[in-house]
């Protein structure tokens, strides 16, 4: 299992983290790290829902102190409804709080090319624009770490492989054959089955979509002093506020189009001069009647205030800066 340059370069760079549930793909990358002499420490999610959770737990802590890594575990609450969209949010936000603390400036997820291709059918099916269904990238700039993929251009097979062939242990979580989930339906009747048989031409396909994507599509999320600056569009809009850590619901989609919002009470986007401004969603007390003044002359959208007079950002230089071009 051989990591790219570019990957690697940036993982010796830096201090990783990674992503581990001892599930085949985050096992397999556990194992490549090793091989390839990166340090890294590990996080971890216990949902406590199947009857084995607890066992993968403490077998992920011996393998832990095996190899001399830290261990970072946090137990889920309940959740009750849209378990996957809470899961997968209450574990960034978990990531993102160690990252933070802990300075890890790398986070390793084990998406591979199933999992893309599954993620383009999924957008495809729903209505999605070309941002939106290439989706993944192998390394993507968060709020305060770097997302990094580095199986995210090789199969399951493969994975599959090699864990079979270093007969490696690993867990197999049975609620990704439940059907009842769009994902593992996608998965298993169509994305599955057609990368048996076409693996190599989709995954040429996704380097020519980037590829032609960065030529033809103004994608680019710039940021000033905190506040990420992109397109008003709903793709791109989508790919910024992930930076902050909210992956968009259907309904947060609508709030989007009615015009400025704070979306799960963390991140706010607002409208100024045909860009969106996207940022961390902040209060305080009172703002003085002279910078009231100031943020009303310059047309400073009334959810940024407080961000500004909070950090004394100049709404002078903030103006200046999204008219210019932001290329």
């Amino acid at each position: 299992m051989n990591l790219s340059d570019e990957i690697l370069s940036v993982l010796k760079g830096g201090k990783n983290l990674l992503a581990f549930s001892y599930g085949s793909d985050s096992t397999a990358l556990f194992y490549a790290l090793l091989g390839e002499g990166i340090e890294f420490d590990l996080a971890m999610i216990n949902y406590k829902m199947r009857a084995q959770s607890d066992e993968e737990e403490l077998l992920a802590r011996a393998l832990a102190r095996e190899f001399d890594k830290k261990i970072f575990v946090k137990i889920a609450p309940k959740f009750t409804s849209d378990f996957q969209h809470k899961a997968r949010a209450f574990r960034y936000e978990f990531f993102a709080k160690i990252c933070a603390e802990f300075g890890y400036t790398n986070l390793l997820v084990a998406h591979h090319l199933n999992d893309r291709f599954e993620w383009f059918l999924r957008q495809f099916a729903r209505g999605a624009g070309v941002v939106e269904l290439l989706g993944m990238k192998e390394l993507e700039k968060r709020a305060n770490f770097t997302l990094v993929r580095p199986f995210l251009n090789t199969p399951k097979a493969e994975i599959l492989a090699f864990l079979e062939e270093k007969k490696i242990k690993f867990f197999i979580d049975e609620s990704n054959e439940n059907e009842k989930y769009e994902r593992n339906f996608i998965r298993k009747h169509f994305a599955t089955p057609f990368l048996e048989e076409f693996s190599a031409g989709v995954k040429k396909s996704f380097a020519y979509l980037e590829k032609d994507t960065r030529n033809l599509c103004d994608d680019e999320v710039a940021e000033f002093m905190g506040i990420l600056v992109c397109a008003k569009n709903e793709s791109i809009i989508a790919k910024a506020v992930k930076q902050k850590g909210v992956v968009l619901s259907a309904k947060q989609r609508k709030e989007l189009a009615k015009g400025d919002c704070v979306l799960s009470n963390k991140v706010g986007v607002a409208f100024m001069n045909d860009k969106a401004l996207i940022f961390e969603y902040e209060k305080c007390q009172k703002i003085p009647k002279k910078f009231k003044e100031n943020y009303r002359k310059a047309r400073i959208p009334k959810l940024l205030r407080a961000y500004l007079y909070n950090h004394s950002i100049d709404e002078k230089e903030l103006v200046a800066w999204v008219c210019a071009d932001c290329a």
